[in-house]
């Protein structure tokens, strides 16, 4: 059985109570499904679907609390959407103990994408004083951040260290170290934030992430593909057989159309080469020129000279959208066409004649030269 071991480094005094809690799974319990959206939430979420625990081998063991299974939330048709955990952990400050409850999801990937709050338990910042909506969505936005600063440091390193007055400066580093952290943790609350991070961000990520990869399939692959969560549009896309890449090439194009720069520079550096030798399935996207950003621009003009004459002519419309180094490239491409073609020769001397584009120069000369 894997075992997923979560250390949680406690300030203060130890333990109230070393009483281990281990869920096990009815019968009753495995027929539970959850219909609504997990209160905190950073994915899309269908509203009509159920999803149903289906029991792993990983379970997270929480220092001195023992074993929270981890379970995979799956459609009736067993297909997989989620994991989960119910967490109980204990957090201690000021030399006072209390239990924490959430319960916590990781997307196929291993990475965390929601919590909810678990009936009648409350969390708690100092002094007892219960978390207010705020707090809850601020503990929400901090473990989607992957690289906070609770990565990089230990929780001794993020409390003020006792006053030694014979130490200059000893507060004032201290202090700006609290301040940093003070930008992303609930105040009051920073024990709490400390454990619910490491739990959310630890070794679980890796592990999650092998076993999907051991239920990788074909719907799996197109269920990432057409899904709109950009981790896992990389993920298909990096699987994707040269045939494949034809049998998705719509869905492909969409993408990189409506998605981020990563994912984009990954498609125009992955395209098959059959891609750039035959019209149709280029077209697609030049078409997104002018919406993608300029990292991109530049990696499709380093195709112009596979493109078609159609497409120079669309991009003569988009010069001013071009660096200076982009201009030249494009140029040199239609150097052999610019004489022929009426549609492109009219809109270099639009841009050229404007006086509005910093690097009409660049066309006035190309254009004086061809003279």
């Amino acid at each position: 059985m894997k075992i997923l071991v979560v250390t949680i480094l406690i300030w203060g005094l130890g333990l109230l109570s070393t009483q281990k809690l281990v869920r096990n799974y009815s019968t009753d319990e495995q027929k539970k499904a959850l219909t609504k959206k997990p209160e905190y939430y950073a994915m899309e979420w269908q509203d009509s679907i159920a999803l149903y625990n289906k029991p792993t081998s990983f379970f997270i063991e929480v220092e001195t609390m023992g074993n929270q299974n981890v379970d995979m939330l799956v459609t009736d048709l067993q297909r997989p959407v989620l994991y989960t955990a119910d967490i109980c952990t204990p957090v201690c400050a000021d030399g006072e103990c209390r239990l924490m409850y959430l319960t916590l999801y990781w997307n196929l990937l291993g990475s965390y994408v929601g919590y909810d709050k678990v009936e009648g338990q409350s969390l708690t910042k100092h002094d007892h004083v219960e978390f207010v909506d705020q707090d809850y969505e601020k503990l929400h936005q901090l473990l989607l951040d992957d690289n906070s600063i609770l990565k990089r440091r230990k929780i001794d390193e993020l409390v003020l260290k006792p006053k030694e007055s014979e130490l200059d400066g000893v507060d004032a580093i201290a202090g700006a170290t609290i301040a940093e952290v003070k930008e992303s943790v609930v105040d009051g609350a920073l024990y709490s934030c400390f454990v619910a991070w490491n739990i959310a961000h630890g070794p679980i990520k890796e592990e999650l992430q092998e076993y999907t990869a051991d239920l990788y399939d074909n719907e799996l692959k197109r269920y990432m593909l057409m899904s709109n969560e950009r981790d896992y549009q990389m993920y298909a896309l990096n699987s994707l057989s040269e045939s494949e890449f034809m049998e998705y090439k719509d869905r492909i194009a969409q993408i990189f159309g409506e998605s981020i720069p990563l994912v984009r520079t990954y498609i125009v550096q992955n395209l098959p080469k059959l891609f750039w030798q035959t019209e149709d399935l280029q077209i697609p996207f030049w078409e997104s020129f002018a919406e993608v950003d300029i990292n991109t621009r530049s990696l499709l003009l380093n195709h112009i000279h596979e493109a078609p004459v159609n497409v120079l002519v669309s991009l003569a419309s988009n010069l001013e959208l071009m660096t200076k180094n982009q201009l030249k490239l494009y140029l040199e491409a239609i150097e052999k066409s610019v004489l022929t073609n009426p549609d492109i020769n009219a809109q270099l001397l639009r841009f050229a004649e404007s006086g509005n584009h910093t690097y009409g120069y660049i066309v006035t000369e190309f254009l004086e030269d061809l003279e």
